[in-house]
């Protein structure tokens, strides 16, 4: 016991350093109850253990209450924050004697106070906690200590500004001088003076850089203290200092703060007159506007390096100019968007000065750009300024008025003139909304990536519809807009094609696409760096039409998911305008077939066509149509595919126009282009994919070719194409408009063939399909004579007396059942199970069912239909791939039986298919990867033909684990059934390793005792989880604790259920040994009775022996537990573990511990025997496990014949009501062992 002698050694000597504290006050406290909550004292002198965890609330007193109060509630907030961390670093304000002090210096006097600089011997009090608490050593800091003049009485307000100091700076505590009785703060010492000081010290080797920066820092300080509701009032360059260790400036001495909501007009005026705002010189109340036209006066100090009106008397006669406008002037050569910004603060208008927020994001922009974090012409433009200013630094000589008092005073002032500006303000409008900028050229509602200003493109249309786009973008906080791009930003232009109405040049952008992203609030912005891109000259666009433009925003619409439409430019030569496109890498469709046709296969194919399907069905579903789809404008970039549209077409409604074999038979008898007309071009494209070649490449394409087209003809088939492809390619490009499907079926037939795998084994014929057409390719041959005559850019056509259009016969043979199939589909295709909305095939809702999983199976129990089909749903409509399925059993191979227990057969298998996995694409829809084989484990639940509400309880158990803690609990992946008995089975993830009881059994001797730490850790995871679900295990053993790899897991929950609904019953379910007592003695499980099977489960490791082995599991032993027998623990289990482990084993079911207490202790022991994290406490418990480990024993167990480790009915009467044994009371009692468990 003499461990415990030197805890209970270590525990005084805390408390004794906690209580070093002034007596002199001692006789003011009550040491009965917290002089905070005033609650009664613990059994410790002096502490409650609610209020004052660390005992240093009471001891001391400032002998004013408001104070005492002030200080205790930052302990006690500081301590509520701490009290549920596992770790922190708990610091809070102090009461500090006067005597702790030495070296005291005063170093500055204001109207209000003076400062001293001061060592403070003990430091600040300093805690740490890792699980438990100790104190770490404080070392002697220096200080300044602020005495406020004629605090003896210390007023209300004034405390809340100390409260602002404490919520924004390093504050440290409060202490009294013995001699004025005048209170002091401790503040934070900044070495190098304020910035008044560094100023006059320093200003020739301060270069704009860190004078931006400096400003930065303390907008953000204005911005935290506004957004709190509160006002400096006292705001000027004295009050700001520079903090050395984390390099930045800060706002200090808020003696004079308030709530914004409380200020009132006050005839007294407080601060440092050239710093106050004009509106409160003439009697008005202070507001946040008031702290920004000081900031502006400290710009005008920075930028000058000299004093607001140093050379003046700071008298009425200086307020009374400051109302007329007058304002200090700023140093030569200082850039004119900081005058403009500094003169925004200074405005006597409160009203037009910007807030601190405005301020901050400027600042931040403006550091940005002179640090190269943004990429633009604003930027680099904003930095030359600055860099500018800096070239030549002058030398400044002041002559100080010896009136000029830059120290906090109170003034009078009546009669003062109402305030206005000297100069005329320039508000500039934003050329979008109207309203006036905050800043030159920039309006925040509409423009906050600033961009909007500073370009024309010459057209106000245009303008309009650029800027529509940048305003649209920023409203929904996205990336995607048009841009104005100089016409010299562009290099190594290049001719690349040539049509009748556009030229379209390849060209290098110098700074490439903008990017914008958020950080704290504010905008960055990255560049792109040199992009190559497309320049689409429009031909006489020098006047663009509304109708064009109409076509460039329907243009920008529909390429917001497929080919990026960068912006627009400007040939400064002709005047006609260029769109900017992105630039495709490898060419486009055509192209690619005549270099590359053999090497592409059908998975390529049909995944193309997907692709142009999705594009098209975003189309058509605005109400838009191509018109001149072909494969010339189907571009590859990257490895997708997308379409170009040709919207010139827009303006030739009446004229037939496009590459002559795409254009629809309608379309060349005179008919209007439809969405149908861009069908059939699909279609004509289909073919062009199975063969490789230019549709009609060995005619010429002339009117002769318009006229076979409207007869029937249609292009040839590559070699060995699929029966299908040809029927779904010859339904498009059918002359009966209702055989065409429309872009949406397309999209959903593609989807199938592309996705095959994501309906199961339905689609393996398509596969098989695809599969088998891909060994012609090599066969076929892609070269071709092409005739002179065979045109494939676009062009106007003009036909006259074309005959209607007809199938040929070829076409006829392939659609004769298709109007019967169309019939015989609308009658098969029912209705989804869940929503009742159609299919949009047969057995697939995609709102309900994103993987194609719910219908088309059922497991014959409605019942487990909906709970498995529930968790698909779940799955698909929050994005993730976590959901069970049901399995047919003859997908598992290899079954074979490795357990049995008293309700279940456990088999393990091999799952042929294995578990799906879908990920989610850019278009929203899913895709199933790749299976894999997987050995799983097969839990057969006897008698479950009929599945009962109990087993139900279990299946939404496992899988409620399963989505709360998907990584740490064991996988539950479907369920399946035995056909020849008909009952239900569980597929779960396979423990390789086997359950605790065996691995005990076999390997015991192996294991060190930070191996069963980790397992036990592992297991109150899994069973904190259950309990925060509100579900009970209520069968927790060593044989359904499992271990997987390095991890353990719980199983089996068979019994649990909802905690809310358990009630006393005669039959007991369970392992007889694990059962809590109250449980025996007909009380229902609680939370506590998991516990108390957790207690047990401990004394089962430490011995490595089953819980009485020795004994006969009857009604003699349940008998014996309710009085108090317990399990014996292994030889030198530690005493820390043995306490613990007899807490859960309490036969008060309410003094057990808590699975969250559990949870914490075992974590704390996890991490100092299997990590590397060191203090005193983890360096105790390692080291008293690692003695326990020299010990293990070799074990060998004799079991009596009535020992059954399996769960079963148990019934039980008139046991006796649990007590504890005398041995378990000697170890709840210690408490020298509390602090380490």
């Amino acid at each position: 016991m003499n461990s415990n002698n030197d805890q209970e050694n270590e525990t005084q000597k805390m408390k004794s350093e906690f209580n070093e504290l002034s007596t002199s006050n001692l006789g003011s406290v009550n040491n009965k109850n917290c002089s905070y909550c005033n609650n009664p004292f613990t059994a410790e002198e002096l502490c409650c253990k609610n209020c004052g965890l660390y005992n240093i609330m009471e001891g001391w007193s400032s002998e004013n209450s408001d104070i005492d109060k002030f200080i205790k509630d930052t302990m006690y907030n500081e301590i509520e924050k701490a009290r549920h961390r596992i770790y922190c670093q708990f610091k809070c304000l102090e009461w500090v004697p006067f005597g702790r002090f030495t070296n005291i210096k005063k170093i500055g006097e204001g109207g209000f106070a003076k400062v001293y600089s001061t060592m403070w011997n003990d430091g600040r009090l300093n805690y740490e906690k890792y699980c438990d608490w100790k104190k770490l050593d404080s070392k002697p800091i220096k200080v300044a200590l602020k005495r406020l003049n004629g605090s003896q009485n210390i007023s209300t307000d004034y405390l809340n500004g100390l409260k602002m100091d404490y919520d924004l700076l390093k504050f440290y505590g409060i202490t009294k001088d013995p001699i004025t009785n005048e209170f002091m703060t401790i503040l934070r010492f900044a070495e190098r003076g304020n910035l008044r000081d560094i100023l006059s010290n320093n200003f020739n080797n301060m270069f704009w850089k860190e004078k931006i920066n400096l400003l930065c820092n303390l907008s953000t300080y204005l911005k935290n203290s506004h957004e709190m509701g509160y006002i400096h009032k006292n705001f000027h360059s004295g009050n700001v200092f520079y903090n050395s260790s984390c390099k930045r400036y800060y706002i200090a001495d808020y003696g004079i703060y308030g709530s914004a909501s409380e200020q009132n007009s006050n005839n007294k005026i407080y601060g440092v007159l050239p710093y106050i705002a004009p509106e409160v010189l003439n009697g008005k109340p202070h507001t946040l506007s008031s702290d920004v036209y000081s900031f502006g006066i400290i710009m005008t100090e920075l930028s000058s390096g000299k004093p607001p009106f140093y050379d003046k008397e700071h008298n009425t006669g200086l307020g009374l100019d400051i109302c007329k406008g007058l304002r200090p002037e700023f140093g030569e050569d200082t850039p004119e968007i900081y005058k403009k910004l500094a003169s925004r603060c200074m405005n006597a208008n409160s009203n037009q000065r910007p807030t601190a927020i405005q301020l901050n994001k400027m600042l931040e922009f403006w550091k940005n750009s002179i640090d190269g974090k943004t990429y633009g012409y604003k930027e680099e433009k904003i930095k030359t300024a600055f860099e500018n200013a800096d070239i030549e630094i002058r030398d400044i000589s002041i002559e100080k008025n010896p009136d000029a008092v830059y120290t906090s005073r109170i003034f009078t002032f009546s009669e003062l003139s109402e305030p206005i500006n000297s100069y005329y303000f320039d508000h500039k409008s934003c050329s979008y909304c109207g309203k006036s900028f905050i800043e030159e050229f920039w309006c925040e509602e509409c423009d906050p990536y600033n961009i909007m200003e500073g370009w024309n493109s010459g057209d106000p249309n245009v303008d309009k519809f650029i800027k529509d786009t940048m305003y649209n973008a920023s409203q929904k906080s996205q990336n995607k807009f048009l841009e104005w791009i100089p016409f010299d930003r562009f290099i190594d232009i290049e001719l690349i094609g040539k049509g009748e109405y556009t030229e379209v040049y390849s060209a290098t952008w110098i700074d490439g696409r903008s990017h914008y992203y958020k950080l704290d609030g504010n905008w960055r912005k990255s560049g792109s760096g040199h992009t190559r891109v497309v320049l689409k000259k429009l031909n006489s666009s020098q006047n663009i039409s509304i109708k064009y433009l109409n076509e460039l925003k329907k243009y920008y619409e529909l390429n917001k998911s497929g080919l990026n439409f960068y912006g627009m430019s400007k040939n400064p030569k002709t005047e006609e305008f260029l769109l900017i496109t992105e630039f495709a890498n490898n060419g486009n469709l055509r192209n690619i077939l005549s270099s590359n046709f053999n090497n592409i296969f059908w998975n390529d194919k049909i995944k193309l066509l997907y692709n142009l399907a999705i594009d098209l069905k975003n189309l058509h579903e605005r109400k838009y149509f191509h018109k001149n789809l072909h494969s010339g404008n189907i571009l590859q970039i990257h490895n997708g595919y997308t379409l170009r549209d040709s919207y010139n077409s827009g303006t030739f409604h009446n004229i037939i126009y496009g590459v002559l074999p795409y254009i629809a038979p309608e379309v060349l008898n005179g008919e209007s282009y439809t969405s149908l007309s861009d069908i059939y071009s699909f279609g004509i494209i289909m073919v062009e994919l199975s063969s490789g070649k230019p549709p009609f490449y060995d005619r010429k394409h002339d009117s002769d070719l318009a006229l076979d087209i409207c007869k029937g003809l249609r292009p040839e088939f590559g070699k060995g194409t699929p029966e299908i492809y040809k029927k779904l390619a010859y339904r498009c490009m059918s002359v009966n408009l209702d055989h065409r499907p429309t872009a949406n079926e397309l999209y959903s037939i593609l989807n199938d063939w592309h996705n095959y795998e994501i309906v199961g084994y339905k689609r393996k014929i398509t596969k098989l399909m695809f599969e088998e057409a891909d060994k012609e390719i090599p066969n076929i041959s892609s070269l071709y004579s092409k005739n002179s005559g065979a045109i494939c850019t676009s062009r106007k056509f003009t036909f006259s007396n074309m005959p209607k259009p007809v199938n040929s016969s070829i076409i006829a043979s392939y659609l004769k059942d298709l109007p019967r199939e169309l019939i015989d589909y609308k009658k098969i295709s029912n209705n989804c199970s869940r929503c009742n909305k159609p299919f949009i095939e047969e057995s697939w809702c995609k709102t309900c069912d994103p993987y194609c999983m719910i219908n088309g199976w059922t497991s014959g129990s409605l019942e487990v239909d909906e709970f498995i089909s529930n968790t698909i749903y779940k799955a698909g409509s929050e994005s993730n791939s976590t959901f069970i399925e049901w399995v047919p059993f003859d997908r598992f191979a290899n079954k074979e039986l490795i357990g049995e227990g008293g309700f279940a057969q456990v088999y393990s298998a091999t799952w042929i298919d294995g578990k799906s996995k879908y990920e989610k694409q850019n278009d929203e829809n899913w895709i199933k990867l790749n299976f894999v084989p997987k050995k799983v484990v097969l839990k057969k639940l006897n008698e479950s033909q009929d599945i009962s509400a109990k087993f139900l309880n279990e299946l939404k158990t496992h899988w409620k684990l399963n989505a709360k803690s998907y990584d740490s609990t064991l996988k539950f992946y479907g369920m399946t059934m035995d056909p020849e008995t008909k009952e239900f089975m569980m597929i779960i993830e396979f423990a390789n390793k086997g359950s605790l009881s065996n691995i005990l059994s076999k390997n015991f001797s192996n294991l060190l005792w930070k191996d069963k730490i980790k397992l036990l850790y592992f297991v109150t995871i899994d069973l904190k989880n259950l309990h925060e679900l509100g579900y009970l295990h209520m069968d927790l053993h060593s044989g359904n604790i499992l271990q997987n790899g390095e991890a353990s897991y719980i199983s089996d929950f068979g019994l649990s259920g909802p905690a809310g609904k358990q009630e006393s019953r005669d039959k007991l379910y369970g392992v007889l040994p694990y059962i809590a007592p109250e449980v025996l003695n007909g009380a229902p499980y609680t939370f506590s009775s998991d516990i108390y099977s957790f207690g047990i489960i401990m004394t089962e490791l430490s011995s490595g022996k089953p819980p009485f082995h020795s004994r006969k599991h009857d009604f003699s032993l349940a008998l014996e537990i309710c009085k108090g027998t317990r399990p014996e623990f292994g030889k030198d289990t530690p005493e820390i573990y043995k306490k613990l482990a007899y807490r859960c084993m309490n036969a008060n079911s309410i003094q057990r511990p808590t699975v969250i207490e559990l949870n914490e202790i075992l974590k704390f022991w996890y991490i100092s025997t299997n990590q590397n994290i060191m203090g005193d406490n983890e360096e105790k418990i390692r080291a008293i496990f690692e003695e326990a480990d020299k010990k293990i024993p070799n074990v060998s167990i004799s079991y009596e014949k009535d020992t059954k480790y399996v769960s079963r009915a148990l019934s039980f009467d008139n046991l006796p009501k649990p007590i504890n044994s005398p041995n378990i009371t000697s170890y709840l009692n210690s408490e020298g062992l509390y602090r380490l468990i």
